[in-house]
């Protein structure tokens, strides 16, 4: 069996160190178009995040695609041979899932504006103040999309009090975690998704991009939360407006953002980047992570042991 990674993450070396013996692994950089060309015709094997036509024309004895990172809209579909399998690793829905619950208690309780605040010797909240926080206890969650992430995020919050609302690709395949109760509507109706954004206090979003989900949240959608709502985006920038969601902050027509997915990423590894064509960084209704809520030293390690047992269960049976 014959396997491919094209990566350009610092763990590839790792993941192919702990591929069985068996398997002959090649390892080449996402940016090596002539490497990626040479080794494509004897895979069997994938791993990468990405698959487009140019690939598919060289992948002659392709079977299976393992795609490491939680979205695959950089995957296209259409360009997957007949027969061939696409799966996702999985690995850091608990770490996303923890981030999102953090964050969103963070924003309830305005904890870095009181820190922010107390360094400068102000007692803004509190018991010597006549200011009071929220807490997320009896807050109404709504997640867009309900995959392992929204999972995760749906047995926590369930912890904390929180009562859930979902929308999905696949609401009748759906499965809640056992014990925790949540009503899950259709991704492709949008009267669903209106009545889950004017219901809930925080939005989560941490779905696919796709057709059905790009720009999902315009002008026009965020104008149906609450004032006082916030809006956590995990999944991919593109689901949310730019320019849209940075007006509705600015205006503070919604009560906040956490935003970890970006509208301008760096071109390689180390290089500074302003991650919006908007000054978000101005607002101090937003918290703004590097796009690492899934990147935990744990998390890693799901995702490389996810992978290796993906390839060595499918190498098992098709071995001979």
């Amino acid at each position: 069996m014959t396997v491919l990674i094209v990566a350009l993450a610092p763990w590839s070396l790792r993941l192919k160190e702990r591929i069985n013996s068996s398997c002959a692994v090649t390892l080449v950089r996402d940016d090596d178009a002539a490497a990626i060309d040479q080794a494509l015709p004897s895979a069997d094997i994938v791993i990468s995040g990405r698959f487009d036509a140019a690939m598919a024309r060289r992948a002659t004895s392709l079977k299976l695609i393992i795609c490491p990172w939680a979205g695959t809209e950089n995957i296209d579909r259409e360009q997957v041979p007949a027969g061939v399998t696409v799966v996702s690793s999985g690995g850091p829905e608990e770490a996303i899932a923890e981030y999102v619950l953090a964050t969103l208690i963070a924003m309830r309780r305005s904890l870095f504006d009181a820190d922010r605040r107390l360094r400068a010797g102000e007692w803004k909240y509190g018991f010597l103040a006549d200011r009071v926080v929220d807490e997320v206890y009896g807050s109404a969650l709504g997640m867009i999309g309900f995959g392992r992430i929204g999972h995760e995020v749906a047995k926590r919050a369930a912890s904390f009090g929180v009562r859930c609302r979902a929308v999905t690709m696949h609401p009748k395949r759906a499965q809640p975690p056992p014990g925790v109760t949540i009503d899950i509507g259709a991704l492709t109706d949008a009267a669903a998704i209106d009545s889950l954004v004017e219901w809930s206090d925080a939005i989560v979003v941490c779905c696919e991009l796709s057709d059905t989900t790009r720009a999902m949240f315009d002008a026009r959608r965020l104008a149906l939360m609450k004032s006082t709502a916030i809006l956590i985006n995990v999944a991919r920038a593109g689901v949310v407006v730019e320019q849209a969601l940075f007006d509705a902050l600015r205006a503070g027509r919604i009560g906040g953002a956490v935003l970890d997915v970006w509208y301008r990423y760096p071109s390689r590894r180390g290089q500074q980047q302003v991650p919006s064509n908007c000054d978000f960084a101005a607002l101090d209704n937003v918290i703004m992570t590097p796009h690492y809520s899934g990147w935990t030293r744990p998390a890693v390690e799901r995702r490389l042991e996810r992978i290796v047992d993906a390839v060595e269960s499918f190498a098992s049976k098709n071995r001979g």
